[in-house]
């Protein structure tokens, strides 16, 4: 008896409450990526969009929500193990986020993680990860420079 009611509570809480938490894979497009997902219902949400990196580059990424009500509460970039690196900022206005991040990363896999609410029988979101080549921070530069100005130094005392 207490088992068929507790299966009963379970089937319940999913049917009014669907929470949602997948991997998605985002698409190549240009410079960058795209991703969507959609829901049915109201829905809590969890997900996770991989992508990867060629090099040092800074990530810009954007998200519009539809349906009733989306509310985004966090955005965050995990490495490939999923382990948290930044927070996003979240600006939220109008049902859209966005977020930059003012460091750059490695080459490398990562994920994008979105954590939010939705209402609404078609409700979902769509967004773009653009991938920009990172300027050198001054101190790279200026070991750069020092470091041929001592191979000059030598290269003349050997001559």
């Amino acid at each position: 008896m207490k088992k068929s009611a507790l299966a009963l509570t379970i089937g319940l809480s999913l049917l009014f409450n669907s929470a949602y938490g997948d991997t998605y894979d985002a698409t190549r497009a240009g410079g960058g990526y795209v991703f969507s997902n959609t829901f049915s219902g109201d829905t809590n949400f969890n997900d996770y969009i991989s992508f990867s990196t060629d090099g040092l580059q800074q990530i810009l990424a954007s998200i519009s929500g539809t349906g009733t009500t989306m509310n985004f509460q966090e955005f965050n970039l995990l490495d490939n193990n999923k382990n948290w690196l930044m927070a996003g900022t979240v600006f939220n206005t109008d049902d859209q986020i966005s977020f930059g991040f003012a460091k750059s990363v490695q080459q490398g896999n990562y994920y994008l993680q979105i954590i939010g609410q939705s209402t609404g029988t078609n409700a979902g979101y769509a967004g773009t990860i653009s991938l920009a080549n990172a300027v050198p921070e001054p101190e790279t530069a200026a070991l750069l420079l020092a470091g041929l100005g001592v191979i000059a130094l030598r290269r003349k005392t050997l001559v």
